[in-house]
Protein backbone atom coordinates (compact mmCIF):
# COMPACT_ATOMS: atom_id res chain seq x y z
CA UNK A 1 0.00 0.00 0.00
CA UNK A 2 1.36 3.40 -1.00
CA UNK A 3 0.40 6.73 0.50
CA UNK A 4 -0.58 9.81 -1.49
CA UNK A 5 -1.20 13.40 -0.50
CA UNK A 6 -4.15 15.22 -2.07
CA UNK A 7 -4.01 19.02 -2.07
CA UNK A 8 -7.25 20.92 -2.70
CA UNK A 9 -6.30 24.30 -4.16
CA UNK A 10 -9.86 25.61 -3.71
CA UNK A 11 -9.74 25.04 0.06
CA UNK A 12 -6.29 26.46 0.85
CA UNK A 13 -6.41 30.04 2.18
CA UNK A 14 -2.69 30.49 2.73
CA UNK A 15 -2.78 30.36 6.53
CA UNK A 16 0.67 28.67 6.58
CA UNK A 17 -0.39 26.35 9.41
CA UNK A 18 1.20 23.50 7.46
CA UNK A 19 4.57 25.25 7.41
CA UNK A 20 4.36 26.22 11.09
CA UNK A 21 3.45 22.66 12.09
CA UNK A 22 6.38 21.34 10.06
CA UNK A 23 8.73 23.80 11.78
CA UNK A 24 7.31 22.87 15.17
CA UNK A 25 7.95 19.18 14.50
CA UNK A 26 11.43 19.43 13.00
CA UNK A 27 13.18 22.55 14.32
CA UNK A 28 15.22 21.54 17.36
CA UNK A 29 14.34 17.86 16.89
CA UNK A 30 16.56 15.29 15.24
CA UNK A 31 14.52 12.34 14.03
CA UNK A 32 17.33 10.07 12.94
CA UNK A 33 17.53 7.95 10.88
CA UNK A 34 14.66 9.72 9.09
CA UNK A 35 16.22 13.19 9.06
CA UNK A 36 18.26 15.63 11.10
CA UNK A 37 16.75 18.76 12.64
CA UNK A 38 15.54 21.49 10.33
CA UNK A 39 17.08 24.96 10.27
CA UNK A 40 15.06 27.50 12.20
CA UNK A 41 15.20 30.27 9.58
CA UNK A 42 15.13 30.34 5.81
CA UNK A 43 14.67 26.65 5.14
CA UNK A 44 11.13 25.32 4.77
CA UNK A 45 9.92 21.93 3.60
CA UNK A 46 6.32 22.90 2.83
CA UNK A 47 4.48 26.12 2.10
CA UNK A 48 1.61 27.65 0.12
CA UNK A 49 2.68 29.60 -2.97
CA UNK A 50 0.44 32.59 -3.76
CA UNK A 51 -1.02 33.04 -7.24
CA UNK A 52 -3.30 35.76 -8.62
CA UNK A 53 -5.47 35.87 -11.71
CA UNK A 54 -7.92 38.32 -13.20
CA UNK A 55 -7.97 42.08 -13.59
CA UNK A 56 -9.47 44.53 -11.08
CA UNK A 57 -12.21 44.55 -10.00
CA UNK A 58 -12.54 40.85 -10.89
CA UNK A 59 -9.48 39.31 -9.27
CA UNK A 60 -8.88 36.03 -7.49
CA UNK A 61 -6.06 34.96 -5.20
CA UNK A 62 -5.32 31.31 -4.48
CA UNK A 63 -2.52 29.19 -3.06
CA UNK A 64 -0.80 26.06 -4.36
CA UNK A 65 0.90 24.22 -1.51
CA UNK A 66 4.24 22.82 -2.62
CA UNK A 67 6.59 20.31 -1.00
CA UNK A 68 8.41 17.08 -1.86
CA UNK A 69 6.33 15.13 -4.35
CA UNK A 70 7.61 11.73 -3.12
CA UNK A 71 7.98 10.63 -6.73
CA UNK A 72 7.62 7.05 -7.80
CA UNK A 73 10.40 7.77 -10.28
CA UNK A 74 12.44 10.14 -8.13
CA UNK A 75 15.24 11.97 -9.92
CA UNK A 76 17.08 12.55 -6.64
CA UNK A 77 17.10 8.79 -6.00
CA UNK A 78 18.42 8.12 -9.49
CA UNK A 79 21.19 10.68 -9.13
CA UNK A 80 22.24 9.75 -5.58
CA UNK A 81 21.03 6.22 -4.76
CA UNK A 82 23.35 5.95 -1.76
CA UNK A 83 21.74 8.95 -0.03
CA UNK A 84 18.10 8.64 -1.15
CA UNK A 85 15.71 5.76 -0.51
CA UNK A 86 12.07 5.18 -1.41
CA UNK A 87 10.06 3.09 1.01
CA UNK A 88 7.39 0.53 0.17
CA UNK A 89 4.72 3.05 1.19
CA UNK A 90 6.06 5.54 -1.38
CA UNK A 91 7.77 7.93 1.05
CA UNK A 92 11.11 9.20 -0.26
CA UNK A 93 13.76 9.88 2.39
CA UNK A 94 17.21 11.48 2.33
CA UNK A 95 19.78 10.03 4.72
CA UNK A 96 21.16 13.15 6.39
CA UNK A 97 24.53 11.55 7.15
CA UNK A 98 25.09 10.17 3.66
CA UNK A 99 23.99 13.47 2.13
CA UNK A 100 26.52 15.55 4.08
CA UNK A 101 28.58 17.82 1.86
CA UNK A 102 26.56 16.90 -1.23
CA UNK A 103 24.89 20.06 -2.52
CA UNK A 104 24.18 18.32 -5.81
CA UNK A 105 21.10 16.80 -4.19
CA UNK A 106 19.46 20.23 -4.14
CA UNK A 107 19.70 20.55 -7.91
CA UNK A 108 18.58 16.95 -8.49
CA UNK A 109 14.96 17.75 -7.58
CA UNK A 110 12.94 19.09 -10.54
CA UNK A 111 10.43 20.61 -8.10
CA UNK A 112 12.98 22.56 -6.06
CA UNK A 113 11.81 20.76 -2.92
CA UNK A 114 15.23 19.80 -1.51
CA UNK A 115 16.89 22.46 0.63
CA UNK A 116 20.40 22.82 1.96
CA UNK A 117 20.97 22.97 5.72
CA UNK A 118 24.00 25.25 6.00
CA UNK A 119 24.50 24.52 9.68
CA UNK A 120 24.42 20.73 9.26
CA UNK A 121 25.97 20.83 5.76
CA UNK A 122 23.43 18.36 4.45
CA UNK A 123 20.45 18.14 2.11
CA UNK A 124 16.96 17.89 3.62
CA UNK A 125 13.31 17.81 2.63
CA UNK A 126 9.82 16.75 3.70
CA UNK A 127 9.73 13.23 5.16
CA UNK A 128 5.93 13.12 5.32
CA UNK A 129 6.59 12.77 9.05
CA UNK A 130 7.53 9.13 8.50
CA UNK A 131 8.77 8.91 12.10
CA UNK A 132 5.23 9.66 13.29
CA UNK A 133 3.50 7.38 10.79
CA UNK A 134 5.78 4.53 11.86
CA UNK A 135 4.74 5.24 15.43
CA UNK A 136 1.02 4.86 14.73
CA UNK A 137 0.00 8.33 13.52
CA UNK A 138 -2.53 8.41 10.68
CA UNK A 139 -1.42 11.77 9.26
CA UNK A 140 1.73 13.93 9.09
CA UNK A 141 1.76 17.15 11.07
CA UNK A 142 0.98 19.38 8.05
CA UNK A 143 -2.22 17.47 7.29
CA UNK A 144 -3.27 17.40 10.94
CA UNK A 145 -2.75 21.17 11.24
CA UNK A 146 -4.72 22.19 8.14
CA UNK A 147 -7.95 23.78 9.46
CA UNK A 148 -9.87 23.51 6.19
CA UNK A 149 -8.61 20.03 5.26
CA UNK A 150 -6.97 21.30 2.10
CA UNK A 151 -4.46 18.49 2.68
CA UNK A 152 -5.35 14.84 3.07
CA UNK A 153 -3.56 11.49 3.12
CA UNK A 154 -5.06 8.89 0.80
CA UNK A 155 -3.89 5.32 0.21
CA UNK A 156 -3.80 3.71 -3.22
CA UNK A 157 -6.44 1.18 -2.27
CA UNK A 158 -8.94 3.69 -0.87
CA UNK A 159 -12.27 4.35 -2.60
CA UNK A 160 -11.47 8.06 -2.87
CA UNK A 161 -8.25 7.56 -4.78
CA UNK A 162 -8.97 4.57 -6.98
CA UNK A 163 -10.54 4.15 -10.38
CA UNK A 164 -13.39 6.39 -11.47
CA UNK A 165 -13.31 8.45 -8.26
CA UNK A 166 -9.83 9.68 -9.13
CA UNK A 167 -10.98 10.71 -12.60
CA UNK A 168 -14.13 12.38 -11.27
CA UNK A 169 -12.16 14.45 -8.80
CA UNK A 170 -9.73 15.51 -11.53
CA UNK A 171 -6.61 14.92 -9.48
CA UNK A 172 -3.58 16.33 -11.28
CA UNK A 173 0.17 16.34 -10.73
CA UNK A 174 1.87 19.67 -10.15
CA UNK A 175 3.67 19.38 -13.50
CA UNK A 176 3.49 16.82 -16.30
CA UNK A 177 3.66 13.83 -13.98
CA UNK A 178 6.71 12.26 -15.66
CA UNK A 179 8.27 11.55 -12.27
CA UNK A 180 5.14 9.75 -10.99
CA UNK A 181 4.56 12.15 -8.07
CA UNK A 182 2.53 10.91 -5.10
CA UNK A 183 1.27 14.44 -4.36
CA UNK A 184 -1.78 15.23 -6.49
CA UNK A 185 -3.88 18.38 -6.72
CA UNK A 186 -7.59 19.02 -6.93
CA UNK A 187 -8.84 22.27 -8.55
CA UNK A 188 -5.46 22.99 -10.11
CA UNK A 189 -7.44 24.50 -13.00
CA UNK A 190 -7.19 27.79 -11.08
CA UNK A 191 -3.51 27.90 -12.00
CA UNK A 192 -3.81 26.52 -15.52
CA UNK A 193 -6.93 28.16 -17.00
CA UNK A 194 -8.57 31.56 -17.39
CA UNK A 195 -11.98 33.04 -16.70
CA UNK A 196 -14.02 35.77 -18.35
CA UNK A 197 -15.79 38.08 -15.90
CA UNK A 198 -17.85 41.23 -16.11
CA UNK A 199 -20.92 43.05 -14.89
CA UNK A 200 -24.18 44.08 -16.55
CA UNK A 201 -26.45 47.02 -15.78
CA UNK A 202 -29.37 48.99 -17.17
CA UNK A 203 -30.63 52.55 -16.67
CA UNK A 204 -33.80 53.14 -14.69
CA UNK A 205 -34.22 56.87 -15.27
CA UNK A 206 -31.11 58.45 -13.80
CA UNK A 207 -30.29 55.35 -11.76
CA UNK A 208 -27.98 52.61 -12.96
CA UNK A 209 -29.20 49.24 -11.69
CA UNK A 210 -27.66 45.77 -11.72
CA UNK A 211 -29.15 43.62 -14.49
CA UNK A 212 -29.93 40.75 -12.14
CA UNK A 213 -32.22 38.95 -14.63
CA UNK A 214 -29.75 39.01 -17.52
CA UNK A 215 -28.47 35.89 -19.27
CA UNK A 216 -24.92 35.47 -20.54
CA UNK A 217 -23.99 33.10 -23.35
CA UNK A 218 -20.40 32.38 -24.37
CA UNK A 219 -19.69 30.78 -27.76
CA UNK A 220 -16.61 29.76 -29.69
CA UNK A 221 -16.61 28.98 -33.41
CA UNK A 222 -20.41 28.91 -33.36
CA UNK A 223 -20.70 26.42 -30.49
CA UNK A 224 -22.08 27.46 -27.09
CA UNK A 225 -19.50 26.95 -24.35
CA UNK A 226 -21.49 28.22 -21.39
CA UNK A 227 -24.83 29.86 -20.63
CA UNK A 228 -25.74 31.23 -17.21
CA UNK A 229 -27.69 33.86 -15.34
CA UNK A 230 -25.83 36.72 -13.68
CA UNK A 231 -25.76 36.97 -9.88
CA UNK A 232 -27.46 39.41 -7.49
CA UNK A 233 -24.91 42.11 -8.35
CA UNK A 234 -25.35 41.68 -12.11
CA UNK A 235 -21.93 40.03 -12.31
CA UNK A 236 -20.88 36.88 -14.14
CA UNK A 237 -17.79 34.68 -14.26
CA UNK A 238 -17.20 31.91 -16.80
CA UNK A 239 -14.27 29.79 -15.71
CA UNK A 240 -11.99 26.95 -16.87
CA UNK A 241 -11.22 28.40 -20.28
CA UNK A 242 -7.89 27.23 -21.75
CA UNK A 243 -5.14 29.83 -21.80
CA UNK A 244 -4.38 31.28 -25.23
CA UNK A 245 -7.60 29.79 -26.60
CA UNK A 246 -8.31 32.88 -28.69
CA UNK A 247 -11.53 34.65 -29.58
CA UNK A 248 -14.96 34.00 -28.05
CA UNK A 249 -18.32 35.66 -28.67
CA UNK A 250 -20.17 36.90 -25.60
CA UNK A 251 -23.90 37.62 -25.93
CA UNK A 252 -25.77 39.19 -22.99
CA UNK A 253 -29.56 39.43 -23.08
CA UNK A 254 -32.19 41.09 -20.88
CA UNK A 255 -35.92 41.24 -21.57
CA UNK A 256 -36.95 44.60 -23.00
CA UNK A 257 -33.43 45.60 -24.07
CA UNK A 258 -31.22 45.09 -27.09
CA UNK A 259 -28.72 42.26 -26.60
CA UNK A 260 -25.09 43.12 -26.02
CA UNK A 261 -22.65 41.31 -28.29
CA UNK A 262 -18.90 41.52 -27.90
CA UNK A 263 -15.80 39.54 -28.82
CA UNK A 264 -13.45 38.54 -26.01
CA UNK A 265 -9.95 37.15 -26.51
CA UNK A 266 -8.42 34.79 -23.96
CA UNK A 267 -4.64 34.90 -23.79
CA UNK A 268 -2.31 34.24 -20.87
CA UNK A 269 -4.40 36.33 -18.48
CA UNK A 270 -8.08 36.49 -17.59
CA UNK A 271 -10.04 39.12 -19.57
CA UNK A 272 -12.36 41.15 -17.34
CA UNK A 273 -14.94 43.48 -18.86
CA UNK A 274 -16.04 46.92 -17.75
CA UNK A 275 -19.68 47.47 -16.80
CA UNK A 276 -21.78 46.87 -19.90
CA UNK A 277 -25.04 48.80 -20.13
CA UNK A 278 -28.20 47.56 -21.82
CA UNK A 279 -29.83 50.14 -24.05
Amino acid sequence: MSLNIVVDVAKCVGCFNCMIACKDEHVGNSWQPYTDEQEKHGEKWIGPVKHERGVAPFTEMFFVTQFCQHCGDAQCEKAFPDAVTRRDDGIVLINAEKAKGNKGLVDACPYGSISWNEEKQTAQKCTLCAHLLDNGWKEPRCVQACPLRALSVVSDDSEEFGGTAKTAQALQPLTGGNNLPRVLYRNLYKRDTCFIAGSLAFRDGDIERAATDALVKLSKDGSVINEEKVDFFGEFKIDRLPKNSGAYELVCSLDGYNPIKTEVTVGETCPCLEVMLFE
